[in-house]
């Protein structure tokens, strides 16, 4: 539809503000067995008509930024919060909770919380809060493998945006939903949405820019299309995102990516030692990734000898991953079987099993932080 209307001239938020009704399309499945204790004290509040409250956006834009280094703080808060919060403001407390139980991995409890935010968000008559939640749902859902279904809540978020008028919020949702296409593998689709949305989002939010941007890179080396890759990761660069440390990282690691995949192996190299080096202190499982990659590009360059001490150093990792047994045991093949003969074959079976970890999201996040040892 984006794309006939652009091809039409017309502007999308202007044209479905004009001819769409109010039918807000959504038909969610309420989650089985009793709500979780946040949800329930939620509703009481809401059913003994309480309207007072003193806490306002500003509380919870604070919990929001606080639920990824202090999830449990900010989920005792939100249940403190639920009687305090202002009433219009209860369901995207509700919906800041929910994402918070996603980053502790307790998808149903989340997706309760989120749900019931919605259900309070569409009674009433809220429908910038039913976009919010909405997005909130797909991060949930997807990070339980459902990202068809993520898809599409991102694109009912999307004709919630589009009806109000919310240019901003409509390219967040076109970042979203080129991620899920991307994970559905249609790249193209996926490209198409991400440079939709680059259209939307204005300098002033980096971050966003720099995210679709990095999509874009992802889904042309995808397709083999090496060199429209590195222009999207220097486009990245440049919104000045990419100067943060973990989103550095990771543009610097997929321009690595795209370097071997162009043949320049010694560009890529130096790259991806660089990455090896900043996750070291980032995230571990990922450093772990970035090494495999980097023992590929020397055996690729026939160089066993620096890709053999390069695997070696990977003996650092083993301590503080003593705990996830599936990265710590793909890390000891590659040094007890690296040591007979270390294959590029080898090296790819020990990343994939290294890499599946990240379909549980919630043990990948608890690698973030731990150190190497000396």
């Amino acid at each position: 539809m984006i794309a006939v209307l652009d091809h039409l001239d017309l502007n999308p938020v202007t044209f479905v503000r004009r001819v769409v009704g109010e039918d807000d399309g959504l038909d969610l499945d309420p989650m089985p067995g009793e709500p979780p204790p946040l949800v329930t004290k939620a509703r009481e509040r809401l059913a003994a008509g309480k309207k007072e409250g003193t806490l306002g956006s500003d509380y919870l834009e604070l919990l929001d930024k606080e639920r990824y280094e202090k999830a449990e703080w900010v989920t005792q808060q939100a249940l403190w919060a639920v009687n305090h919060i202002k009433l219009p403001l209860l369901p995207r407390l509700l919906g800041v909770a929910g994402s918070t139980y996603r980053l502790m991995s307790e998808l149903d409890v989340g997706r309760h919380t989120v749900l019931a935010a919605l259900d309070m968000a569409r009674r009433r008559r809220e429908p910038t809060t039913v976009a919010e939640l909405l997005q909130r749902l797909a991060y949930i859902v997807a990070d339980d493998g459902g990202h068809a279904q993520a898809l599409r809540y991102s694109e009912l978020a999307t004709l919630r945006y589009l009806r109000l008028g919310d240019d901003v919020g409509f390219g967040k949702t076109l970042v979203d939903q080129g991620i899920w296409l991307h994970y559905l593998d249609r790249p193209l689709e996926s490209i198409q949405v991400q440079e939709k949305a680059l259209r939307f989002l204005p300098e002033t939010l980096p971050r966003n820019r720099c995210t679709a941007l990095m999509g874009l890179g992802l889904n042309f080396k995808r397709l083999g299309e090496p060199l429209q890759g590195l222009a999207a990761v220097e486009r990245a660069r440049a919104s000045g995102a990419g100067n943060e440390d973990w989103m550095g990282g990771k543009l610097k690691w997929l321009e690595g990516e795209l370097y071997c995949d162009l043949g320049e192996l010694e560009k890529a190299e130096n790259l991806l030692y660089e990455v090896v080096e900043e996750f070291r202190h980032l995230h571990i499982a990922e450093c772990a990734v970035a090494t495999c990659d980097l023992v590929r590009v020397q055996l690729l360059q026939n160089r066993p000898e620096s890709a053999i001490r390069t695997a070696r150093s990977m003996v650092a990792l083993l301590e503080p991953l003593r705990h996830n047994r599936i990265v710590s045991a793909a890390i000891a093949d590659l040094l007890r079987k690296g040591l007979q003969g270390l294959t590029l074959a080898l090296v790819g079976l020990v990343k994939a099993r290294i890499e599946g970890e990240r379909r549980d999201p919630a043990a990948w996040r608890a690698l973030r932080g731990l150190r190497p040892t000396d």
